[in-house]
């Protein structure tokens, strides 16, 4: 995720959990057009700043804040068990056991400690992506289970 223009020369701070050097030289796209990432270094925790092509000033890098950085697929690191990228969670049917059919997944957000699906049927619905919640997620079929307690739904 872009969160602002760093500087005057079209540099923007990232928030991303890979490191510099995954980025250098890599194509990366934001609204499906495509940049190469010219350098990119380490702020503190999770943060990066990073230069692309064609950004070369304030202006530029202004417009690209709240936007999501993207890279292809193949240049993605494999994930654990029970670990998911947001692009995969996106669109995925939302099935429950005492409700049924809750909608699908509009967007995540994080929120330490965890994260939260956010959820449009009916109504528009925060789930907590924690295990107690979460009972099966199959990307392949696009759907995940889930478990809420009784009352939650009504009391939205």
């Amino acid at each position: 995720l872009i969160t602002k223009r760093w500087g005057r020369r079209g540099e923007i701070k990232v928030k991303t959990p890979y490191p510099p050097h995954f980025f250098i030289n890599k194509k990366v796209y934001i609204l499906k057009e495509e940049y190469t990432v010219i350098s990119a270094r380490k702020l503190k925790g999770d943060m990066l700043v990073m230069k692309l092509s064609g950004v070369e000033d304030i202006n530029r890098a202004e417009i690209l804040r709240n936007l999501y950085v993207e890279v292809e697929e193949k240049d993605l690191e494999p994930l654990g068990e029970n670990e998911y990228y947001v692009y995969q969670l996106l669109g995925c049917d939302v099935l429950d056991e005492n409700y049924g059919f809750l909608g699908k997944v509009k967007d995540l957000h994080e929120w330490a400690p965890y994260w939260t699906l956010e959820v449009f049927g009916e109504k528009e619905i925060l789930i907590p992506f924690v295990s107690e919640f979460v009972i099966d997620v199959d990307v392949e079929r696009k759907e995940i289970k889930t478990r809420l307690p009784k009352g939650y739904v009504e009391a939205l």
